[in-house]
């Protein structure tokens, strides 16, 4: 079957005419193209030739804190052909290495600079060709000899929701990040901040991750946190809570009148049931007393974290101060 196909092949090709002016066409096309190319395999020409960049010996304290580059780019100049030769077809170890203890460093910043680079790509270059430069020409980057500390994540924006709901939390999972950072810098940071984000009109609770806004020349680890922005209904509460007294005499009792008063405030749904008397101090100051008065402000000293809008009814209460006995 195969030789039968190949047989009506070169026939019908037989039967095709080819213009001879076609033929002499892609003879001197033919021709130039190797003139050309013979041409440029004699001129001097560059090359680059990508590098695997490696600092060796590296302290086991030091940590880089800023980015450094995996690659280098060489550029060498040579005769095409063998600029050609050893960018595509010669198999070399194409890594740069550069010993850590060349390397210029100072208040925990290390600067690769252009004779390092230099100094490195002549142990690699090919005797057929001559040096001209790297790219980049110079690396900047920064380290910690193990310096590290935890401090405290900031939630950084801006929450709105709609009718009838509230925020009523922000959980940051984990609320704390590991700071690796230069001497002079490590004290500066003392927290953090994820980055800036704005979420309007919120219905429910909602769930996201943010990346941690990192100080420049330090290194955060974790670089993002898990955040819930709880969002819920709030619906009005109202309990009893006893007033208490402060500043008073050791020998003297106040009493007021009515013992509790009542608070009244907007909690979330999920909260209804925990929020308590307990967790509410509202007093009389024995200091704001005098004897033609005979009513007294409440002061709120303590309320629980989560409630809004609080209303204490009533707001002044009558009182009386008496002998303590024995």
């Amino acid at each position: 079957m195969h030789a039968n196909f190949i047989k009506v092949l070169l026939r019908r090709l037989r039967l095709v005419k080819i213009d001879r002016n076609f033929l002499v066409f892609l003879v001197f096309l033919l021709v130039s193209i190797i003139f050309w190319f013979m041409q440029a395999i004699r001129e001097t020409t560059e090359v680059s030739i990508t590098y695997q960049l490696k600092i060796e010996d590296v302290p086991s304290r030091v940590i880089y804190t800023s980015e450094i580059p995996t690659e280098v780019s060489v550029n060498y100049t040579g005769r095409g052909w063998e600029a050609f030769y050893h960018k595509f077809m010669l198999n070399e170890d194409h890594e740069l290495t550069i010993p850590f203890k060349d390397i210029n460093r100072s208040s925990g910043r290390i600067v690769i600079t252009a004779d390092n680079f230099r100094r490195a790509a002549l142990k690699k270059k090919p005797k057929e060709l001559t040096y001209s430069s790297t790219t980049p020409s110079k690396i900047e980057a920064y380290y910690s000899n193990g310096l590290h500390k935890r401090v405290p994540v900031i939630f950084n924006g801006n929450v709105t929701t709609t009718g009838g709901r509230y925020q009523c939390g922000i959980r940051l999972t984990p609320d704390s990040v590991d700071v690796y950072a230069p001497d002079q810098i490590y004290d500066q940071i003392t927290s953090v901040r994820t980055e800036k984000v704005t979420f309007e009109d919120l219905e429910d609770t909602l769930d996201c991750r943010l990346a941690i806004q990192v100080p420049h020349g330090a290194k955060i680890d974790p670089d993002s946190i898990n955040t819930q922005i709880c969002v819920d209904i709030f619906t009005d509460k109202t309990i009893e809570v006893p007033i208490y007294s402060e500043n008073m005499p050791t020998s003297k009792i106040m009493r007021t009148f009515p013992p509790k008063v009542k608070a009244t405030f907007l909690v979330s749904s999920t909260l209804y049931d925990d929020i308590t008397e307990e967790g509410f101090i509202i007093v009389v100051d024995y200091k704001e007393t005098n004897a033609n008065a005979k009513r007294c402000k409440l002061h709120v000293r303590q309320k629980p974290e989560h409630i809004r809008h609080l209303r204490i009814s009533p707001e002044y209460v009558e009182y009386v101060i008496e002998q303590e006995t024995e």
